[in-house]
Order: structure tokens, then C-alpha cells, then sequence
């Protein structure tokens, strides 16, 4: 089924209250394309922030609650009514002292696989770049959080594989140490790291074959392919071999050396590692053919088509990989956010709505 027949998440109306450095604002985007522009430092990223946490729960630029709600207030307020496939859907996020508090039509939720799968999101944005040549928990980051929203079972999996090395780690770390004590979270370990690896080998391999078809698209002849490189493989026996093999190791960092929490990706370009031989176009390719291939991804698993927010990222890109990038965005028929401060630079096609922000002030154009 072409993409752009797909039901898509959508957003209506979105309220902000004290979040950052926007005070207040009432924001009825487009079906289609919203760009919103602006100086540096204006407000633009806050707003994409803002609706990125609405999915994911977590601001793609800080971990401190305490930077998100405006200097001087106690708290902030994100909510949004959600059309098309989400039939009139309200969501509302409330974040202060007493931590984060989520509600869907006016009643608190506890956040599941399922909600993440609700509200599927992509995002690309300048720090996307450094998927090639970052550390592998930006890889490991980037591959996650596309599963959160792709397969309902993984948010629980993901988060008790953490709770259990957590506490191995305690236990290692502990004076003296009785190595009993590391029996059950050496079997907790196994399960859960098994069954994390299984969904991430069958992600990345799906994933992987769009990618291959953006690298080709995008570059006009490169061969491109992403390699899931978990630190231990096979199910839980061979997981639990591994383990007490490392023991001792693990024993002397004072910490656990294998698992899912050690694992990585390898973006390749014609055969080769994209961070040590590839060029910095082709590494900007390599970024681009993946968002594009998360994107098509998720409208698969989730059977609607992804949000999709775009920060600055024409910056990032050359003129032909701006190209391409928007040739698919057309193409696709979701609902996009594009923040610029060269609303003129921005090339769309369809409907589109032009909005400015100004010291934390939102204006239609």
C-alpha cells in the first residue's frame, strides 16, 4: 500500500503554558506543512520541543524537568487535540515539583508500549549528525527510540533489562562481594538482554532495506546497508555463558561489561564503515537515508504515518540532499514542522502554513 494512503497522527490544536520561553500559546497547525521561523535563540526549537515530548515523553535536549518550565514559574502545560486516525484524541502533559503527570481525555495514564505506539514521532534534527561518528549510545539511542514506538512489548522489556543491570552493578560493586548474590540478576539479565537483542536484530534488518534504497536514492549510485553489532548473541543460555565467563572482568570495572547495553550500529556505504572511510556528504546522506528509513518504518509497524519534525536541518544539508529530503516529505502525506530562519529557503509542495516566532511569541504569516 503506497505510504501516502496511510491514516496519519495528527495534530489539531496545541496549547503551551510556561513552557521555556513561551508564556502562553494556541498553535492550529496545518495538516500539512508548518514552518515556523524566526531568529536563533527566538523560541522555534521550544515548539518543536514541546510537541516531541507530547510522543516521547522526554525532551530530545535535556534531562533536567526543571530547564523546561518557564524561569521563575512552577511548573508548565503542554496539550493537544490529535485528528484523522486518532479521532479527536486530547492529550495533556503537566510537569513541576511534583514530577511529570500524563492524561489522555482527562483521565492520568501510566504510559505503556501502546501509548508510545499512539503517538509515533520522528525526529531530525542537527544533532542527528552525529549518528555516524558519536559514541554507540547515540546509535543505541536512535535505535531504541524508534522500537518504543514500534513494538508495544519493548518500553516494559527495555526498562526491566535497566532495573536488573542496575542492581547486578550494585551487587558487584558491593564490600565483600558473595557472588551468589549475582545468580538471579545473572538470569534476569539473560532473558530480558535475549529478547532486547531478537527485537533489535529484526528492527535493524527491516530498517535496513529502506536504507538501502535512501542511500541509493539520495547518493545516485551508493550501496548502503546497517549492521546490528550486539555485544552477546543467541538466546538466554548462551547469554548466561557470557555472563559467567565475564565475571570476574566484570568484578575488577566494578561494573557489567556485556549486554544490550553495550551494543552498536554500523551504518556501511559500498561495503565499508561509514565512520571510518565514509565522506562528510556521505555521512550526511547516511543520516538522512536513515531518518527516511525510520520514517517508513514506523508507518509500517504502527499502520499510520509518523508525525514528523524537522529542526533546522536545512542547515545541515546540502542543496541536493534538501532536495531529496523534501521530494519524499511531499510524497509521504504526513504532518510536518519545519523550523528555518530562512522561511524563503524552505521548497514545499502542498498545503502549507507559515508561522513566526518572536521572543517566545507565535504569529500566523
Amino acid at each position: 500500500m503506497p505510504q501516502n494512503t496511510l491514516s496519519k497522527v495528527q495534530i489539531d490544536s496545541l496549547s503551551l503554558v510556561q513552557f521555556r520561553n513561551i508564556a502562553r500559546a494556541e498553535f492550529a497547525p496545518s495538516p500539512r506543512f508548518n514552518v515556523i521561523s524566526g531568529r536563533n535563540g527566538m523560541g522555534k526549537t521550544n515548539l518543536i520541543e514541546s510537541i516531541y515530548l507530547l510522543g516521547a515523553l522526554r525532551s530530545f535536549r535535556t534531562s533536567v524537568r526543571r530547564e523546561i518550565i518557564s524561569q521563575g514559574e512552577r511548573d508548565a502545560k503542554i496539550s493537544a487535540r490529535f485528528g484523522q486516525s486518532l479521532h479527536g484524541l486530547s492529550v495533556e502533559i503537566q510537569l513541576g515539583a511534583q514530577g511529570r503527570q500524563i492524561s489522555m481525555d482527562g483521565k492520568a495514564v501510566v504510559p505503556d508500549g501502546d501509548y508510545f505506539r499512539t503517538l509515533p514521532m520522528v525526529l531530525f534534527h542537527p544533532g542527528n549528525m552525529e549518528l555516524v561518528q558519536g559514541a554507540p549510545e547515540t546509535r543505541r539511542r536512535f535505535l531504541d527510540r524508534a522500537l518504543f514506538q514500534a513494538d508495544a512489548a519493548y518500553p516494559q522489556l527495555y526498562r526491566q533489562y535497566a532495573r536488573a543491570l542496575a542492581n547486578r552493578n550494585t551487587v558487584i560493586r558491593r564490600q565483600p562481594l558473595d557472588m551468589r548474590a549475582l545468580v538471579p540478576f545473572d538470569s534476569a539479565l539473560a532473558k530480558l538482554g535475549s529478547q532486547i537483542v531478537a527485537s533489535r536484530a529484526a528492527f535493524t534488518a527491516q530498517l535496513s532495506q529502506f536504507f538501502e534504497e535512501g542511500v541509493l536514492e539520495v547518493s545516485g549510485g551508493n550501496r548502503g546497508a546497517i549492521r546490528y553489532r550486539p555485544r552477546v548473541s543467541g538466546d538466554e543460555a548462551a547469554f548466561l555463558q557470557v555472563l559467567d565467563a565475564k565475571r570476574q572482568l566484570d568484578v575488577d570495572r566494578g561494573y557489567t561489561t556485556c549486554g544490550p547495553h553495550a551494543d552498536d550500529l554500523d551504518f556501511e556505504v559500498d561495503g565499508r564503515s561509514a565512520k571510518k572511510y565514509a565522506s562528510q556528504g556521505q555521512q550526511r546522506t547516511v543520516v538522512l537515508a536513515a531518518k527516511i528509513a525510520e520514517t517508513r518504518v514506523l508507518s509500517q509497524r504502527c499502520h499510520r504515518m509518523p508525525l514528523l519534525l524537522l529542526d533546522d536541518v536545512s542547515s545541515e544539508l546540502d542543496r541536493d540532499r534538501n532536495r531529496h529530503l523534501f521530494l519524499f516529505l511531499s510524497g509521504v502525506g504526513g504532518q510536518v514542522f519545519i523550523t528555518t530562519t530562512h522561511p524563503d529557503h524552505i521548497s514545499t509542495s502542498g498545503e502549507r502554513a507559515d508561522f513566526c516566532v518572536t521572543n517566545g511569541a507565535l504569529s500566523s504569516l
